[in-house]
């Protein structure tokens, strides 16, 4: 008995050492829980910032976009915050709804895409060639339906129809032909459908001829490559508060129908705002936002009617308008959320001679009617190059964000 006793114990100690030997299963990464918040008659829970890219050059002015289901991708300007020839950027993706991302793929810098009926993306330019009075030109690519790659196109964007002649972004840019100047407006912001479901709108922003300030204008197009200006949304004349004029811009549609235009102003001055009644053929006289600053805005309505918009310069802000109807608006500090969960890498202020280590550029974007994504930068040399000597990182961040409603 004591035999078999001795033997069966042996038998049982060796199971237990062949469990322990087993090497254990990697955890596939999740979501951390942030902050849960209350915001106005809202509750919105914020996960802890997840790091998307980070590099010792620079890496920063975020974009967004959402592909459907987990798969999302994102593209980060990797060049000096100057006009140029030549725009270097990235590209990076997300197939499990923006928890992690891939390495990234290079390319030429763009922030507006469109949404093709056939499941691709066309990329469009940032800056267009100027190649007449009334024509600009660019070079478009695309990401191919179901693909993580990038493919240049044959056929070229083009913008025509413009009310007024346009000027040169930078006189000395380029080659010495006209054709080959830098156009002095630039496609920015977020493209949309028109209520015919079938045409595309897409904001861009500039200087006409002469002009001292920026115009905001929209543009329409059947095939996302020849655009038409639809109308001026507003131009110098603004008579609200900032020298830079209306600028860069984000359009939604709200959910009464009317077309919604947010702009920047100026740094550190709130945002200028209009409706248009008429998809965008007509738009009503620019008025300040009541809270929400200062630099490229970014919007996103939810099918629940909550409009989000986010932005900052100084600071870095998620405001939330439960109504949809952009009169109310309630600010989320996201800088002093991503300062609670980064310690190590925290977005202050006064860095290099600027008045944050951000540049409040953002995109917000919702993945269904609850959840959304917000992607933002953090400069560790603030708009300088980083020294070469240091250890330090240019990095860009997202938080999910849930939504409840009472």
């Amino acid at each position: 008995m004591r035999v078999r006793s001795v033997v069966i114990a042996l038998m049982a100690w060796g199971a237990v050492a062949w469990l322990v030997a087993l090497p254990v299963a990697a955890q596939p990464p999740q979501w951390q829980d942030g902050d849960t918040l209350t915001v106005g008659k809202l509750k919105v829970s914020l996960s802890r910032p997840q790091l998307v890219q980070r590099s010792k050059g620079f890496l920063w002015f975020p974009s967004l976009y959402h592909r459907g289901g987990d798969r999302w991708f994102a593209i980060l300007s990797t060049y000096a915050d100057q006009a140029q020839d030549v725009t270097p950027g990235v590209i990076t993706f997300s197939e499990d709804g923006g928890l992690t991302w891939s390495k990234p793929v290079g390319g030429n810098y763009g922030e507006m895409t469109i949404a093709r009926p056939d499941g691709s993306f066309l990329l469009l330019p940032y800056y267009l060639r100027f190649q007449s009075d009334d024509l600009a030109v660019g070079k478009a690519r695309q990401i191919p339906k179901a693909t993580n790659t990038i493919e240049d196109l044959k056929d070229p964007v083009e913008v025509s129809g413009w009310p007024r002649k346009i000027g040169l972004l930078d006189a000395d840019l380029g080659g010495p032909k006209a054709e080959w100047k830098l156009a002095g407006f630039v496609f920015n912001g977020q493209s949309l459908l028109a209520k015919d479901g079938k045409t595309y709108l897409a904001t861009l922003y500039g200087r006409f001829a002469g002009a001292r300030r920026f115009s905001v204008v929209l543009a329409e197009s059947a095939d996302g490559l020849k655009w038409k200006i639809r109308s001026v949304i507003a131009d110098e004349t603004c008579q609200l508060r900032g020298g830079e004029g209306p600028c860069e811009s984000a359009v939604v549609r709200l959910k009464d129908g009317r077309l919604l235009c947010v702009f920047r102003l100026d740094s550190a001055v709130p945002y200028g705002h209009c409706f248009s009644n008429d998809d965008g053929k007509s738009w009503t006289e620019p008025k300040n936002l009541d809270g929400p600053l200062s630099v490229q805005p970014s919007l996103a309505l939810s099918s629940k009617g909550v409009l989000l918009l986010s932005g900052g310069r100084p600071g870095v802000s998620l405001w939330l308008n439960r109504e949809g109807d952009a009169v109310r608006w309630v600010k989320i500090d996201l800088q002093a959320h991503h300062n609670k969960w980064v310690k190590d890498e925290p977005i202050a202020r006064a860095i290099a001679g600027f008045d944050s280590n951000s540049t409040a550029y953002t995109e917000v974007r919702w993945s269904d009617d609850r959840h959304f994504l917000v992607i933002y930068d953090r400069l560790a040399n603030g708009w300088q190059p980083i020294p070469a000597e240091s250890t330090a990182t240019n990095s860009v961040w997202v938080v999910r964000g849930r939504v409840d409603m009472d």
